[in-house]
């Protein structure tokens, strides 16, 4: 194997107040297989989807000794990156089987990491990453296939790192797993939360926010009881598309979704009275395409298919401004599934990590004080 490190919807987009600087560190090309029908003539009115596919989730882990990484998925398994010298130090295998897609998403807790995988093909469980080794290497110690095998498949975990518990989708997409991780190579699943659809969960203290896909609607539950987890609110979607993701303020009292659907916006809404949370605010980018959005302080990081990423200021939580951006696909800007598919939060040394289905993993450092708009 060989690596290779290398404005639509004016109404919605909201000119830069104070401009912010990503720079290009570098890109590695990661495995990726020719999409299988990529030759036959294509439905004009359908959504493009890239010729070449392999790509998935991105997330950053820190070290304790303070050295940086990027974990991403592909169509092999997960890399581990050093940064920022672009150095593929492990590539873990994973259930591939030949499938065009293989949706793998990774959490790390403590020096651990742990991946769910969704797939066309067979999926194997949460895989277990001891990541103690690095920089010289990371490997695969575990494999926890669930109660009844609920845990083979599953599209997306969260981890509350306070608590030490994660949260995944069970294979069918109607409950949430919840999976004690106390002891960390051997986790348990103890748990679950009943849903009627999810694609997406996010996990802080004992809340839980879950994306609730085609049903379509989100939901927020209290998990202080496990055993026992409680609905605090459910709340639908107005004119839906498909309710794809959702990201909590640090404070609790907003969220923002995405619905992974033309011309459908990153949605904000005030969640400060559960029972009647309210939508405030509207964002979309140049592709009208978002696909997921994740939270830090001020900030807000937005993938966005051929948009490449976006960093918005939400100082102003219910007007989002564009900051900051960088086209990982620079050829267009279709409504169309090209592009940024994951972007990570930023590192404690400011880099930025996005991934591209095409299998492209870019480095970005992330200065909040120079313009580039």
């Amino acid at each position: 194997m060989r690596f290779l490190a290398a404005a639509a919807l004016a109404a919605l987009l909201v000119a830069p107040a104070s401009a912010q600087q990503l720079d290009l560190i570098g890109t590695v090309e990661l495995p990726t297989i020719p999409r299988p029908g990529a030759d036959e003539p294509r439905d004009p009115d359908s959504v493009g989807i890239p010729d070449v596919v392999g790509g998935s989730d991105v997330w950053a882990y820190t070290a304790n000794d303070g050295s940086e990484y990027a974990i991403m998925g592909n169509v092999e398994g997960i890399a581990v990156v050093a940064v920022p010298s672009l150095e593929v130090v492990a590539q873990i295998p994973g259930p591939t089987q030949d499938a065009p897609f293989y949706w793998r998403d990774i959490k790390t807790y403590g020096s651990f990491a742990y991946v769910s995988a969704e797939a066309y093909g067979p999926s194997e469980g949460l895989q277990v990453i001891d990541l103690r080794g690095l920089p010289h290497h990371a490997e695969e110690i575990a494999v926890v296939r669930g109660e009844n095998d609920r845990l083979v498949s599953s599209h997306n975990l969260s981890i509350d790192t306070v608590t030490g518990y994660a949260y995944m989708l069970n294979s069918d997409g109607n409950e949430i797993i919840v999976v004690d991780l106390s002891d960390p190579i051997h986790p348990i699943d103890v748990s679950s939360v009943p849903v009627p659809d999810s694609h997406d969960v996010f996990a802080r203290g004992d809340t839980l926010y879950v994306a609730e896909g085609r049903n379509p609607t989100f939901s927020v539950w209290d998990m202080s009881d496990k055993m026992n987890p409680v609905q605090m609110a459910q709340v639908t979607v107005p004119s839906p598309g498909y309710v794809h993701n959702i990201w909590p303020t640090d404070d609790g009292m907003y969220a923002l979704t995405t619905e992974e659907t033309v011309d459908k916006t990153v949605k904000v809404w005030d969640l400060s009275d559960l029972e009647n949370p309210t939508l405030v605010g509207n964002w979309l980018g140049a592709s009208r395409l978002a696909h997921n959005v994740q939270i830090d302080g001020d900030h807000a990081f937005v993938s966005h298919y051929s948009s490449g990423v976006y960093v918005l200021d939400i100082t102003d939580i219910e007007n989002p401004v564009e900051v900051a951006h960088f086209d990982t696909h620079p050829e267009n800007d279709d409504a169309a599934f090209y592009g940024n598919w994951g972007v990570s939060m930023p590192t404690p040394g400011g880099y930025l990590y996005t991934s591209d289905l095409e299998g492209t993993l870019t480095v970005l450092k992330w200065d909040p004080g120079s313009p580039n708009l």
